[in-house]
């Protein structure tokens, strides 16, 4: 201890400065492992939902397609005007609802079962993919959940007299379509199939079960 010119100092005696060597991980940041997920682009963080204009889009081509020929057969077999008056059984609508439906499969077909996709959707590059895996959504829930969902309420309509005709039905189509405003873009024909449409990737692959 010294003193000069009146102020007393105090000599610091500093710790000395271990080796680096000797704590490698002193100053470095551990970056956690990645999760093994071989599946991570099929993981539901990481599909894009199909953009709402897109989709209505895909559904304008897919509704042109189909008026192109249902149109001119229901007025070739005097259809249109029988259904106007109210003079078409159950059994003719049925049947013109099977026929639609061929047209249907006809068409689309081939594109759904094998990428998901409906000809619009082909145009437009989204597809429909199971909601949990989203992996290519089975046969089942593409062709009967998501395309025939309507079938049952419009064969009650026909069956049961007095109950609201189209009105009822044309009101749950409209529900169906602006359930598309929901953050998840899923209509409800979406929710009864457990699907969604995203944009379209290659090679994806589909589900195990029919």
């Amino acid at each position: 201890m010294l003193t000069r010119g009146g102020f007393l100092v105090v000599p610091l005696k500093l710790p000395a400065m271990s080796d680096a060597s000797s704590h490698p991980n002193r100053f470095s940041i551990e970056t956690p492992p990645l999760a093994n997920t071989p599946d991570s682009t099929l993981s539901g963080e990481n599909g894009v939902l199909a953009k709402r204009f897109t989709r209505f889009a895909a559904a304008i081509v897919d509704g042109i397609l189909a008026m192109l020929f249902l149109v001119p057969l229901q007025f070739m077999t005097g259809y249109a005007s029988r259904i106007s008056t109210g003079a078409v059984g159950l059994v003719e609508q049925l049947m013109m609802i099977a026929v639609g439906y061929g047209i249907f499969v006809l068409f689309h077909g081939y594109l759904l079962a094998t990428r998901g996709q409906t000809i619009g959707k082909f145009l437009t590059n989204i597809q429909i993919v199971d909601v949990e895996s989203e992996r290519l959504a089975s046969v089942k829930h593409v062709f009967v959940y998501r395309y025939l969902w309507l079938l049952p309420l419009t064969i009650i309509v026909a069956i049961v007299p007095g109950f609201a005709d189209d009105i009822l039905v044309n009101l749950v189509a409209l529900v169906d379509v602006l359930f598309i405003f929901r953050q998840d873009r899923r209509c409800l024909h979406d929710l009864i199939a457990s699907t969604k449409v995203v944009e379209y990737l290659p090679n994806r692959p589909s589900v195990n079960a029919i």
